[in-house]
Order: structure tokens, then sequence, then C-alpha cells
């Protein structure tokens, strides 16, 4: 049991303790004063994602050697009428780039895998031929590469020798946490 004398000095550390506690996160970031957990990659998991807080990221520009930009894309997280899940934040580019579908393919499974992403399952478009994506670790987010086909006319007229392609890093506000 404690002594009278020992009371206030122990109630005073428990306050402290209990402020410092309050006052850390694990995973935690500012926004207008309001603490929101984040990500892995530091994108807050209970507010809106935008494309410009994904272009921070080097993932939404990750180009294939002696590729040709061909234009930005990108869009903000928008909600969906009902509660449902919103339309993805995402930021990447059209690029054209010498290579194949296997070689192009085969270059960002290398490089994102030594970033320690795992590989996801990949919904191709119609307008697309082929394409992957990769989970980032601990996060919502993912990052896609979609091959177009030779008729689509994304940038115009390929170049000949060439293959036009996208690479996005998409948000996904699924309900739940992160995947691990």
């Amino acid at each position: 049991m404690t002594s009278p004398r020992r009371r206030p000095l122990l109630a005073s550390a428990l306050v402290l303790a209990v402020a410092a506690a309050a006052g850390c996160g694990d995973l935690a970031a500012r926004r207008g004063g309001v603490t929101a957990s984040v990500d892995s990659m530091g994108l807050a998991l209970h507010s809106p994602v935008t494309e410009h807080e994904l272009r921070a990221h080097p993932e939404s520009m990750l180009l294939y050697p002696g590729s040709r930009l061909a234009r930005p894309i990108g869009a903000d997280e928008h909600s969906q009428p009902g509660g449902e899940e919103p339309d993805p934040a995402y930021a990447g580019v059209i690029a054209t780039a010498p290579a194949t579908v296997t070689a192009l393919l085969a270059w960002y499974e290398q490089a994102l895998r030594a970033r320690g992403y795992l590989r996801a399952t990949y919904y191709r478009p119609a307008n697309q031929v082929n394409g992957a994506a990769w989970t980032v670790p601990n996060s919502r987010e993912q990052i896609q590469v979609g091959i177009f086909a030779p008729t689509s006319d994304i940038t115009g007229s390929t170049p000949p020798g060439q293959l036009t392609y996208q690479e996005v890093l998409v948000s996904y506000r699924v309900t739940g946490p992160p995947p691990p």
C-alpha cells in the first residue's frame, strides 16, 4: 500500500503517462489539426486520397528504361452515392517503350519485387492486351501496368517497334484494415 505522500506523485505520473500515450501514435499524420492513421506509404486511411498525394511517390511515374512519356494521368478519390466504396485515386503515366510485352512486364516484376512489392490480381480493361499488378505491402495501394492494344488510339499513333502502356499507382479505399 502506498503512503499518503506518494499518492499525488503516483497520480501525477499516471496523468503524464496517459497524456504521453495519447500524444504518440504508431502511425499518425496531422491534417487540419486532426490525427488520422496512415498506411505504409503515409496516406491517410480515413480521409480521401488525392492525385497530388500519390504523385509525391516515385511509384506514380516508374518508367521502363527508354520509355517516352505520352502524358500524365490521374484523379482524386471520389465518393459514390449511397456510401459505397469510392472511385479510387490514381496517379500515373501513359508512355511508349521500345520493348516487348514480356520484357516490359519482366522489368516491372524485377523492379517492384526488389522494393518488396507483391504480385496481385490484375483486372484487364477491354482496351488492353496484357498487364500486371503489385500490392504495396501494408497499404491499400497497388501499382498497375497495362499494355494497350496496338489498335487503341491512346497516344495517337504508336511508333513502329514500340508499345503503348500505362503505369499507375492506385489507392483503393476498402472496408477493413489494409492487407498484410
